[in-house]
């Protein structure tokens, strides 16, 4: 049996699995965000206490990544919202993503978080019906509708 382990990078850490991770899932998924983008963020993303990176490894490969930035607000303090979670197909089904939560968790608890969300696509609902399988980490639909304006 393969044994998975996960970590949080930070900014000291070499992010180039993590990044190549996080662009093959955004082009898997249909997202046009360019790789420079994507890997100058991923740095940012890693600078940040409020913020955090995670990367899974099983047999010396990075076989999946997470992200989850922290929010502060009036009706809970601090939520959070798990951005990407992603798991190569080959190794789907085997542990990856549950290992990659429990970190994300540990880290969000560690900060007093209260709670956190995940937003998914209509192509990854459809495509994925990903609504089944976050309910079963315990993700529950609240009904909230989330609307987006772009500032650039």
């Amino acid at each position: 049996m393969t044994t998975i382990t996960c970590k949080r990078l930070t900014g000291a850490d070499d992010l180039r699995d993590a990044t190549s991770l996080l662009v093959r899932f955004f082009r898997e998924e249909g997202f046009e965000t360019n790789e420079v983008l994507i890997a100058d963020n991923a740095q940012k993303l890693a600078k940040l206490d409020v913020c955090g990176l995670f990367v899974a490894e099983a047999d010396g490969l990075a076989v999946g990544v997470a992200t989850v930035s922290l929010d502060f607000g009036i009706e809970y303090g601090w939520s959070a919202e798990m951005g990407d979670l992603y798991v190569l197909p080959d190794w789907r089904g085997r542990g990856v993503a549950k290992a990659l939560t429990e970190i994300l968790e540990t880290f969000l608890r560690s900060r007093g978080v209260a709670g956190y969300e995940v937003t998914l696509t209509p192509y990854a609902s459809s495509e994925h019906q990903l609504e089944k399988y976050y309910t079963r980490f315990g993700f529950e639909d609240e009904g909230r509708i989330i609307l987006w304006k772009p500032l650039r």
